[in-house]
């Protein structure tokens, strides 16, 4: 075989990566563009308490909703469970999602029955009902630190448009254009409210409703007086971007001072569960009593409440909020 067909096939090979990846990336940025215009149109359905208008536009969308989606809403929590998906930056509808956590309930518990026939194994394969609820609180964990990680970018570019001489509006608007989600995505959604006439006091008590952030509020109230009084924004803003950027690294600090603590955690609450499995691999017999006879199944019990109560203190003191 001559080295030239050597030299094509390379390149043809190379050029069919390429083309997937191409693709691959295409399609992410179509659902990434999906994803973003469904939150955005969650944010408008989602209003702060005291800004909510019963005769308004958004009160006829939630009027037309789907049977589902208003039974699922007349729930004690329908309201906050809306809020929760689009903290943790999911485009799913409630519904959808309580159904989701239904089905994986009745499918463990039959699922347990069939294979187990035992009513603790199918209480147990039922628990993967929670799973949906799991992954919720942790999606909107990290997305509440994305919002956090990415704020003094989004106010040293907001700082920078008002130096230039734009107005506020302008400044959220280039902030949601030029940021990725989640700061572009709500700092986009309060420019938007502005532009269709909605006060700015009311846009931000919106923000603040809709993202759980520490640092949010002292930004809300810096607009708020800057409304009120004519005060130096620009120059206001950037003392609370140093302050936030500060404080992050003092929190960086905390956290590696605290890691020791935190491994001991996991490792104390991994720990009886691996030397369980190590036993139960050397010689079943010796640790088979703890779930076949009633004393066993009592101490194993009390030993699962003393460790996840030892896990919570020790995640307690390793805990420092800054």
């Amino acid at each position: 075989m001559s080295p030239i067909l050597y030299v094509l096939i390379f390149l043809s090979v190379l050029l069919a990566v390429e083309g997937l990846q191409e693709i691959v990336s295409s399609r992410r940025g179509r659902q990434v563009a999906a994803a973003r215009k469904r939150l955005r149109q969650m944010a408008a359905v989602l209003q702060a308490p005291e800004t909510r208008d019963e005769e308004g536009i958004l009160r006829t969308k939630r009027v037309e909703a789907s049977l589902l989606d208003r039974l699922v809403q007349a729930l004690p929590f329908g309201e906050k469970l809306e809020l929760a998906l689009y903290r943790a930056g999911l485009s799913v509808r409630p519904e959808r999602f309580v159904l989701l956590s239904i089905g994986l309930f009745l499918g463990g518990w039959f699922v347990g029955i069939v294979l187990f026939e035992d009513l603790a194994f199918a209480a147990v394969c039922a628990m993967a009902g929670l799973v949906p609820w799991i992954q919720l609180s942790r999606l909107k964990g990290k997305r509440r630190d994305r919002f956090e990680a990415q704020f003094p970018d989004a106010l040293d570019l907001l700082i920078r448009a008002l130096r230039a001489g734009h107005s506020l509006s302008t400044g959220l608007q280039m902030v949601g254009k030029e940021l990725p989600d989640p700061i572009g995505t709500e700092f986009g959604q309060v420019a938007h409210e502005i532009q269709l006439g909605q006060q700015v006091r009311h846009a931000l008590a919106n923000l603040t409703y809709r993202v759980e952030s520490e640092d949010l509020p002292f930004f809300v109230t810096a607009i708020s007086i800057q409304q009120e009084t004519g005060s130096n924004l620009a120059e206001v803003l950037q003392n609370l971007s140093r302050v936030i950027r500060e404080r992050f690294k003092l929190y960086g600090k905390v956290k590696a001072l605290t890691a020791m603590g935190r491994a001991s955690a996991n490792l104390l609450a991994c720990w009886p569960l691996v030397m369980v499995g190590a036993l139960y691999a050397v010689n079943r017999d010796y640790v088979a009593p703890l779930w076949e006879e009633e004393g066993g199944q009592f101490l194993a019990l009390i030993s699962f409440v003393m460790v996840v109560i030892g896990y919570v203190i020790c995640r307690r003191m390793a805990m420092i909020k800054v």
